[in-house]
């Protein structure tokens, strides 16, 4: 995937291309475990159903921080990132957001959640984007 100027899909490839794969599933799976266990006492469908939902937000709010604080991405992503860190901020957002929505079933649940991803990777992009 190549950086294009005026591409619809410029976001979306400068977000996979930098995305830490790696450290987002392990940061996933971390966060989903400590809310499944945390959840454990009100049932296991509850529990698991809120380790999956957080296993969603960290995997998505680890890839989009780790993408712009990581020096093994790509610097086209990077750069990208750091001009337009809310346009950047959006992938992960969407994936966070609709993850979360699907998972328990709320609309709003889903929307706050995106909210949430978008302003913390967006303001970390913003903000550490111009340090490199």
């Amino acid at each position: 995937m190549t950086l294009e100027r005026g591409n619809a899909f410029t976001p979306v490839a400068s977000a996979t291309m930098i995305w830490p794969w790696t450290t987002s599933v392990l940061g996933g799976a971390a966060g989903g475990a400590l809310f499944f266990l945390l959840n454990l006492g009100g049932g296991l469908l509850p529990a698991v159903m809120s380790g999956l939902g957080a296993a969603v937000i960290f995997f998505s709010l680890v890839g989009g921080v780790g993408g712009v604080i990581s020096k093994k991405s790509d610097r086209r992503g990077r750069r990208y990132a750091a001009n337009f860190p809310f346009r950047y901020a959006a992938v992960p957002a969407v994936v966070g957001g609709v993850g979360y929505g699907i998972l328990s079933l709320s609309l709003f649940g889903g929307l706050f959640a995106a909210l949430a991803i978008w302003a913390t990777v967006g303001v970390i992009a913003m903000v550490l984007g111009d340090k490199k």
